[in-house]
């Protein structure tokens, strides 16, 4: 549950650094040059945009999360199984010298 809450959180930063919200009710005038009046406003010039250094860095902290819960769920899963065959194991031999203990007895 707390993995889910996790990636919630992720995806909705992800989502409002992505999508900004703008107004585009400001560009509605009638004119032609739409995009360079949006451009303007923004800041940007009218260049063409990308991902830039935040969008990067969120997608490689949510990968990163997601590829140690991958791995740290396996490699616990490995050491419950080798815990449980040393336990076994443990037990047998236990079991097996009280057996030859009570067989001395009699």
């Amino acid at each position: 549950m707390r993995t889910h809450t996790l990636i919630l959180a992720i995806a909705v930063i992800v989502n409002r650094t992505i999508a900004q919200d703008y107004d585009y009710q400001d560009y509605a005038e009638g004119e032609d040059n739409l995009y360079q009046d949006y451009a303007i406003k923004r800041g940007d010039g009218g260049h063409a945009g990308g991902f830039g250094f935040g969008h990067v860095a969120v997608a490689s902290a949510a990968s990163y999360i997601l590829g140690a819960k991958i791995h740290s769920g396996r490699v616990a899963k490995k050491l419950k199984k080798k815990h449980q065959q040393d336990q076994k194991t443990l037990y047998t031999q236990y079991y097996n010298d009280v057996y030859k203990l009570e067989e001395q007895k009699l």
